[in-house]
């Protein structure tokens, strides 16, 4: 089997009431993201009590991979053109994002009493998992730069979408809502899905699920193979998984052995989401596409939030994940090598760091 024994556990199980009912609440107050927002903060709560709550990974992995089925469908040929087109600036904002983290890893640094390394990757808009594996390669306290990781995607899914909806709601686009594909037709977009989402996991691709089934999808769709949407309940549970996976992150545990990393890493987060947000906002004057597609496109987010996130607000999903895409490609892959250039000699786990 793909997936394989899906390891539900009991405490999974305890937390996803109370996290769908959160999800539910945030949603029925018209908040963008409120399946996700809701069940994010539910769960959050919970983990602050040093309870440990994991989302079982294959059935983690079966949602991203219907998210990323839900992002093919809307792959035209002419989106598929456009992205196409538009590959190198997608560079150049990856680019962008890797020199404003290196940039401000000084000033965390001293702020936060850190050395150097762990300043470094726990800024770069990477995976979490691998920027804490790569750090750790260098020297970098891991524990310190998987939660930093958690707080920048957490301050950019709880910043951007209110803040785009308040200021930005004349432009947000509301979608047609297509029809649901006929059963069997669904069941073959599933199974596509699962297929695209295994291919890229074993490549080692970063958020392989859902960038797999999203390519794999995305081409049989771009010749007219399919066409449609994932059913709204079934968005939700995506949305509620995916929000729980979030929330579990922020452990007291973690996060009570580094509170000075934590205070100096907000700001210094907020200064860099806002610095790109000025970069999208500049890019706007010469690019033609609408100013919160390439706010979402230039944001440092992980990209299964940055997906819902544009879905929610009705934008160019498929750009929104062109963009990360290879943001996260390009991160992950020269993280190392770039701070090789920046520190040709990074502290050995043996020796003393700063």
């Amino acid at each position: 089997m793909i997936f394989g024994d899906l390891g539900i556990n009991k405490r999974f199980l305890l937390a996803l009431g109370p996290a769908t009912v959160g999800g539910g609440l945030w949603d029925a107050l018209g908040l963008p993201l409120g399946w996700l927002m809701g069940a994010a903060v539910v769960t959050g709560v919970v983990a602050m009590q040093n309870v440990w709550i994991t989302v079982p990974k294959p059935l983690y992995n079966l949602s991203l991979a219907l998210l990323g089925a839900s992002v093919g469908l809307s792959v035209t040929p002419d989106v598929a053109a456009l992205i196409l087109v538009w590959a190198p600036v997608m560079v150049v904002v990856a680019v962008l994002a890797v020199f404003a983290g290196a940039l401000m890893a000084p000033l965390l640094a001293r702020w936060g009493r850190m050395d150097r390394g762990t300043a470094f990757f726990s800024l770069l808009p990477g995976g979490v998992i691998e920027m804490a594996n790569v750090g750790d390669r260098y020297g970098a306290d891991r524990t310190i730069v998987a939660a930093l990781h958690a707080v920048r995607v957490a301050l950019v899914v709880g910043v951007l979408p209110l803040t785009l909806f308040a200021f930005y709601d004349n432009a947000v686009v509301r979608a047609p809502t297509n029809a649901v594909p006929p059963p069997f037709q669904f069941a073959l977009l599933c199974t596509l899905a699962a297929v695209g989402g295994w291919i890229a996991d074993r490549l080692n691709l970063p958020a392989a699920w859902l960038l797999g089934a999203l390519i794999l999808v995305g081409i049989t769709s771009s010749m007219g193979s399919f066409s449609g949407r994932i059913p709204e309940p079934l968005l939700a549970a995506v949305q509620v998984l995916v929000g729980i996976s979030l929330g579990a992150r922020f452990k007291r545990e973690r996060l009570a052995a580094i509170p000075r990393a934590l205070a100096a890493g907000f700001p210094v987060l907020l200064l860099i989401i806002g610095g790109m947000a000025l970069a999208a906002t500049t890019a706007s004057l010469a690019l033609p596409f609408s100013l919160p597609t390439l706010i979402l496109c230039f944001s440092i987010g992980g990209m299964a939030e940055m997906v819902l996130t544009s879905k929610a607000l009705g934008q160019n999903v498929a750009l929104v994940v062109a963009f990360q895409a290879v943001r996260a490609v390009i991160v992950n892959a020269f993280a190392g090598a770039v701070w090789r250039r920046i520190d040709p000699f990074p502290p050995t786990r043996n020796s003393p760091k700063g």
